[in-house]
C-alpha cells in the first residue's frame, strides 16, 4: 500500500459517520434503560435453564423474568428484532386492544407493527403494517380480535386507551 493509500484510507476512516450501536438484548438480571421501567419484553434467545422466551419486565434497573402465565402487558419494548406478541384473539394475550403509540428511544429508530386479526376460526387476516418515521412516534389501535402483533424498532410501545 502506498502513503498515499494509507493516506486515503485513514481519512475516509475518520471522516465515516459515527453509527449508533444497536441497544442491547435485553437479558435476565442485566440493566435495562430508564425509559423502560415497568415495561415488558422478549428475550431474542431462550433462557438456558428453561429453554423458553419467558418475558422480562424492567424493574427497578434490572430485567427480571416474569412468572407465567401473567397478566397482559401495557408497555412493550422492542430493540430492533421482532418482538412476537399474541392478541386478544387466542388465550392467555400478552397484550390488550385499544389504542397503543410507539415512540422511537434514539434519533435514528422507526417503529414498526404489524397485526393479523382473527377474521373466522381457523382464518387469520393477512398482516396490517403500521410504520413511523425515524425517530417519531406511530399511533395505531388494536383489534379485540387480534391474533399476533408484532413489535420492531428501538421502540418503547405503550397501551394509551
Amino acid at each position: 500500500m502506498t502513503a498515499l493509500t494509507a493516506a486515503a484510507v485513514a481519512l475516509a476512516t475518520a471522516l465515516a459517520p459515527v453509527c449508533a450501536a444497536d441497544p442491547m438484548a435485553p437479558q435476565q438480571d442485566q440493566p435495562c434503560p430508564a425509559a423502560a421501567d415497568g415495561a415488558t419484553t422478549m428475550p431474542a434467545t431462550p433462557a438456558p435453564a428453561s429453554g423458553s422466551n419467558t418475558p422480562l419486565r424492567c424493574h427497578d434497573g434490572q430485567w427480571q423474568a416474569v412468572a407465567l402465565p401473567a397478566d397482559p402487558s401495557d408497555r412493550w419494548l422492542s430493540v430492533g428484532p421482532v418482538v412476537a406478541l399474541h392478541g386478544q384473539g387466542l388465550r392467555n394475550p400478552n397484550l390488550m386492544s385499544g389504542k397503543w403509540s410507539g415512540t422511537p428511544l434514539d434519533a435514528q429508530a422507526r417503529c414498526h407493527v404489524d397485526q393479523r386479526a382473527v377474521i373466522s376460526a381457523g382464518v387469520v387476516s393477512a398482516p396490517a403494517a403500521t410504520d413511523g418515521a425515524p425517530n417519531q412516534t406511530v399511533s395505531f389501535d388494536v383489534s379485540p380480535t387480534a391474533y399476533s402483533v408484532e413489535f420492531s424498532g428501538y421502540c418503547l410501545w405503550t397501551r394509551i386507551g
